[in-house]
């Protein structure tokens, strides 16, 4: 096959879940099929640009420059979104540079498929000269705004989030339906789009785990340590460890006054700096190699009270023989079993007793973590899962 695949942004430096996730199914497609990669870059990418060449890959960019969120420019661009029938991010991720590069490169190429990496872009995509397309859904977008509108703190935030999930609601449905297959990452999320959306071309791929790059390294796990792992920029991350220092932390420490509480992700915002100051918090941030702070954790959380898709981060830390504590919503998704693969709790309370007793007990810490560690090997390899991308790649093109 000969593919254009359409994102924002380059895969490098690999420091979010949908980098995580895009980059274990095209490292292995690039191996097998011919792909153009057409995004956006931004002066700070260019050092990562030769990473994205190595991958196998045509890389082909168009400049562009990204607003600093909380500017004044920021506010400015949001206020003007207002104004438009699309969400907001649907609105700030088109560019009609991109856009017609795509349509030279179809005009130049004999390509078998376009393929647009989140709906966000859909509108570089929709109505390409192209003979078949794919749109690979890494969330149910209006699922997560319909979320935030629920549990937001505050009037305005509410009043906000529920309209951009009404505006994500139509835009999600109407742009799903130009593209000739879906790909989810989900059953649930497979489900939620034929039954919300009438989509009946979705098909769901496994999340998959580099478990090459990741895996149990021999050094001991620090047993008084507890470890939360994502992109501190996202809002779901942001209120979740919010939720876990304000309602969790405290009773943890309060059976366990040594434990420590380590959060490790990109570009913390001010909230999360501000979080940073309770007792036992120590705020990592950025880091380049997220497989130490994993390596020496007892205990992985996942508190999470927002988000979509499924969460990587879980199976990364399981591949690691990591024990992990989460909400339902945190491990939604994903084909595990509380008591067995990790421990599952919604409650503030009974999550903080979960987190205390797998740290005293070496012994059934260890058992889930085995357990856990045995299930993302045997099914859940990155290769494994992109062999599924590309059979819906081929259906796509024979439909």
């Amino acid at each position: 096959m000969k593919i254009l695949f359409l994102q924002k942004r380059i895969l490098f430096p690999v420091d979010a879940g949908w980098k995580i996730r895009t980059l274990n199914v095209l490292k292995h497609l690039a191996a097998w099929h011919e792909i153009t990669y057409l995004c956006n870059v931004q002066q700070a990418d260019r050092p990562y640009l030769e990473q994205m060449r190595e991958l196998g890959m045509r890389l082909e960019t168009v400049p562009w420059r990204e607003t600093p969120r909380s500017s004044p420019r920021f506010y400015w661009d949001l206020a003007q979104s207002l104004l438009s029938q699309d969400p907001f991010t649907a609105w700030k991720d088109h560019d009609p540079a991109l856009r017609r590069r795509a349509e030279q490169l179809l005009e130049e190429g004999d390509y078998d498929l376009v393929i647009c990496d989140f709906v966000q872009m859909a509108r570089n995509a929709m109505g390409l000269p192209s003979r078949a397309s794919l749109l690979f859904q890494h969330n149910v977008e209006a699922q997560i705004y319909e979320r935030h509108a629920r549990n937001a703190s505050g009037w305005l935030k509410r009043r906000f989030m529920g309209l951009q999930w009404k505006k994500m609601r139509r835009f999600e449905s109407e742009a799903g339906k130009d593209f000739d297959a879906v790909v989810a990452v989900s059953d649930a999320d497979r489900e939620h789009f034929a039954n919300e959306y009438g989509w009946a071309h979705a098909h769901t791929i496994d999340t998959a785990v580099d478990t090459h790059y990741f895996h149990p390294n021999g050094n001991a796990e620090e047993s008084n340590r507890v470890l939360f792992l994502g992109s501190l920029d996202w809002l779901p991350n942001e209120d979740g460890v919010r939720f876990f220092i304000e309602k969790i932390w405290p009773a943890v420490r309060q059976r366990r006054p040594h434990a420590s509480f380590q959060i490790v992700g990109r570009n913390p915002s001010r909230n999360v700096q501000r979080f940073a100051s309770a007792p036992g918090v120590e705020l990592i941030g950025t880091v380049p190699d997220v497989r130490p702070y994993l390596a020496s954790a007892a205990v992985v959380v996942v508190p999470l009270l927002v988000g979509g898709g499924t969460r990587i981060k879980i199976f990364e830390a399981m591949a690691m023989r990591k024990a992990v504590v989460s909400t339902s919503l945190g491990a939604e998704g994903l084909p595990v079993r509380s008591g067995e693969h990790l421990v599952l709790c919604d409650d503030a309370n009974a999550f903080a007793e979960s987190v205390v007793s797998l740290l005293e007990n070496d012994n059934h810490r260890h058992a889930i973590a085995e357990n856990a560690v045995q299930m993302v090997r045997q099914k859940y390899g990155a290769e494994t899962v992109a062999r599924q991308f590309e059979s819906i790649c081929q259906e796509a093109i024979r439909g």
